[in-house]
This record gives structure tokens, C-alpha cells and sequence, in this order.
């Protein structure tokens, strides 16, 4: 909020007064003309306020201005019924949209207008009181507006979360321009990550032909937990946009290698076995030791699985249990995803029972 500087205006008004003093000599008058000045001071006025919302704003955009006035005395005093006009460059007024008004009872006004539709324009707009016989104008800088294209980035999504250590990203979206995208073309947008939520980074970006759907599907493998964002630096014509953020976990990535029910067909009532082993994927691939699993059975004929054992790795990343054979089925091993690892599940084994 900016305030104006007050200036004190005096104006002299000046009336004649005639005096008759007594006589000099018999049969003389002898009247004397003398002048005596009035002197009347105006007030100085005080006028500040704000316009909302901040610039850039879009063509059509409705403004508000908000402010009061105060005179100047031994005590500041709001003053009610002064006229306040807005002053805004024809190029970023709406024509007909800009009214004069009137300070209330506290010194206080509120006016609008309407944004024109001359997008990259921009100059500074201003409240004034043009002051009367008693007190002197005023006015203040509102500031300057700046008219683009609103930008919007909808629909981000990084994924796939949780994210497979040292495997690429794909994130995509859909940049809009609004109103309308008035031939905007050559569009930069940059994919950005950061550790920590504050500090940002690139690490992709693509130009866009004009406003639309966009994936980023970069060969780099990502390492780390991080923030994803995309953002669109602007234009003279368009403002910027950043996307809405999407945090993304990394996890090491585990594969069933071997799995078997067996024997296949196996009599019933005899003595099935089911193994497997499990790999993880760090740095360096290898066997996943003591990691927890569990075996499921779904008779043949249903779809419900229903979870027969829960066992653990050994060194090697194997597991084996037995299992009494009753009936038909399919046999399949999990292991969940834990706080480093993402999940996995074994390929089905369907077992004849005889």
C-alpha cells in the first residue's frame, strides 16, 4: 500500500474596506481607501488504497479497488461524499467498465472494473481525489497492471510409485491456456525434482507446439525419493504455472526367479511341495534372504485366495513348504512391499490332485 504525498494549498482572497475618518477642515471630506486581506486555508487530503487481485491478471478479470481518504489537521479525519476517480490506461480498461465514487461516512471507497482484452499490455493505474473549495487533492499509485493469458498445468502424475530403483520416470499432464490459447505456440515445460520440497531442479524438459497433453518418459534412472513437479515459465503473453507437487517413493524391486508346485499331478492325500526363490534388485542383483512370504491356494473353481503358510527366505532367497494334497487348484507365492522393497507375486502353478 502506497500513500500520496499531501500538499497545502492557501488561497488569498482579498475585500475592499472603506473608512471615513473625521473631517480635515470646514466644507472638506476627505475619505480614505484602505485594503485588508482575508486569507482562507485548505486542508490537505491524505487518499491511500490497494487493488485486487495482484498482476498479472487475465483479460476480463475484475478488479477491486479498496481505499480512504483522510484530511490532515491536528487530528486525521475521514471525510464523507468525496468523489474518487480511477485513472487506468484506456489499453487495459474494458470500455464503459470504470465509474467515479464516493467516500462513506469513515473516509472509506470501494470501485471495480473490468480488464480489457489487449493481452501483453500493461501500465500503472491510480486513485485520485481532485480536491474542492476547502481541501486540497490527492492521489495514489495502485500499482501497475500487466494483462496475459492464464496458465494451468492439470492432471500431473509421476509414476509408478513406488518407484523401482534405477529405473526411468514417466510423468505427464496437460498444460492449458485460458481464455483460449490465442495461437500461443512454442511452449517450454520443464519435468523438476527436489530432495527436500524446496530446492528444485531440472530434469527434463520439451517445447510444446501449442497448448496440450504432454508425457516425459526420460532414459535416466532415478535413485532417491523425491518431489516431481512440472512447470511452464510464461511468456510476454502467458503467465507461468507449476503443477500441483507428487512425491515419489524409491524401493528396490524384487522378482520371483523360481517357483514350483510339484509333484505335478500329485495323488490325493500325498504330500505336495512348493518353493521358490526370491531376487532383489540393488546396485547388484541377488538372492533375497530372510524376507517374509506367504503361500496362497485358490481351489479350482472359486476366486478367492486363501493364504495356507507365511515362512521366511533362507540366505539363498529360497523358501519351500508342504502341503497335504486335497483338491484342485492354483498355487502362488507374495511377498509384500515393506518400507525398502516393493512387492512381488510368483507366477501361478496350477496342480492336478488325483
Amino acid at each position: 500500500m502506497r500513500r500520496s504525498s499531501a500538499l497545502l494549498a492557501t488561497t488569498a482572497l482579498t475585500s475592499s474596506l472603506f473608512l471615513v475618518p473625521g473631517a480635515a477642515h470646514a466644507g472638506a471630506t476627505d475619505v480614505t481607501t484602505r485594503a485588508a486581506s482575508l486569507t482562507v486555508d485548505k486542508q490537505a487530503t491524505v487518499i491511500t488504497g490497494q487493488m485486487r487481485p495482484e498482476s498479472p491478471v487475465s483479460p476480463g478479470s475484475v478488479m477491486t479497488v479498496r481505499g480512504r481518504v483522510l484530511r490532515q489537521g491536528t487530528r486525521p479525519e475521514p471525510v464523507e461524499g468525496l468523489e474518487i476517480q480511477l485513472d487506468v490506461p484506456p489499453d487495459l480498461l474494458e470500455a464503459g467498465s470504470i465509474k467515479t465514487t464516493r467516500t462513506l461516512a469513515d473516509g472509506t471507497f470501494r470501485a471495480a472494473f473490468t480488464v480489457g482484452r489487449q493481452v501483453g499490455k500493461s501500465g500503472t493505474v491510480t486513485a485520485r481525489f481532485e480536491g474542492n473549495e476547502s481541501l486540497t487533492g490527492s492521489q495514489v499509485d495502485l500499482g501497475t497492471l500487466k494483462i496475459q493469458n492464464y496458465s494451468e498445468i492439470d492432471g500431473f502424475n509421476a509414476i509408478p510409485e513406488p518407484h523401482a530403483y534405477r529405473e526411468p520416470i514417466v510423468a505427464d499432464g496437460r498444460l492449458y491456456v485460458r481464455p483460449g490459447d490465442t495461437g500461443a505456440t512454442d511452449l517450454p515445460v520443464y519435468l523438476e525434482y527436489s530432495l527436500d520440497g524446496k530446492k528444485w531442479k531440472a530434469w527434463a524438459s520439451q517445447t510444446l507446439a501449442r497448448p496440450v497433453y504432454f508425457t516425459f518418459n526420460d532414459p535416466k534412472l532415478v535413485t532417491k525419493d523425491a518431489y516431481w513437479r512440472v512447470r511452464y515459465p510464461g511468456s510476454l503473453l502467458t503467465m507461468p504455472a507449476v503443477s500441483s507437487v507428487d512425491f515419489v517413493d524409491v524401493k528396490y524391486r524384487t522378482e520371483w526367479y523360481v517357483f514350483n508346485a510339484s509333484p505335478e499331478p500329485v495323488r490325493k492325500g500325498g504330500t505336495l511341495t512348493v518353493k521358490g526363490q526370491l531376487f532383489r534388485f540393488r546396485d547388484l542383483a541377488g538372492p533375497a534372504p530372510n524376507a517374509p512370504v506367504y503361500v496362497y491356494f485358490r481351489r479350482a473353481g472359486t476366486a478367492k485366495w486363501v493364504r495356507m503358510a507365511a515362512t521366511k527366505t533362507n540366505v539363498y532367497g529360497w523358501f519351500s513348504k508342504k502341503f497335504k494334497a486335497s483338491a484342485d487348484g492354483t498355487w502362488k507365492a507374495v511377498y509384500k512391499e515393506s518400507s525398502g522393497y516393493i512387492g512381488s507375486t510368483s507366477p501361478a502353478d496350477t496342480v492336478d490332485v488325483r
